[in-house]
């Protein structure tokens, strides 16, 4: 499929098109050489709330990665939830966050900031944060 990615409809699209081409694996890079050296532990870094070992496999996923440029957050949601990325955030999380409600709702959030994506049991108000609906 062909994308116009000069069309105005589509200026985001380049802009975080050129951002995942550049500046992520510029990064991803730099962590590697360094981490070879200064023994940094990769799997507790975070790109948008996310661990970097579960940003990794989105990328190379091709219906999540599609999903997500295309703005299809139904199929996004979907797809990462047969990833079972969800669980595994959590897991990244759950040391830092002891009630279980919260979890979920700090979860929910980081996939809100990221894809726009609002989980059913969740409302935004004004400020753009996730709030219980009952």
């Amino acid at each position: 499929m062909y994308v116009d990615y000069y069309s105005p409809n589509n200026k985001s699209k380049l802009a975080v098109s050129l951002y995942l081409a550049t500046a992520i694996p510029t990064m991803l890079g730099i962590l590697l050489l360094l981490g070879g050296q200064l023994s940094i532990n990769l799997s507790r870094l975070v790109i948008g709330g996310v661990p970097l070992p579960i940003v990794i496999d989105f990328l190379k996923d091709d219906t999540a990665r599609n999903a997500y440029f295309q703005g299809n957050k139904k199929l996004l949601h979907n797809r990462l939830d047969q990833m079972g990325v969800e669980e595994q955030i959590k897991d990244f999380y759950r040391s830092q966050i002891n009630s279980e409600p919260e979890l979920d709702r700090h979860i929910h959030q980081i996939f809100y900031d990221n894809t726009g994506y609002v989980g059913e049991a969740y409302r935004v108000n004004a400020e753009g944060i996730l709030k219980f609906k009952y």
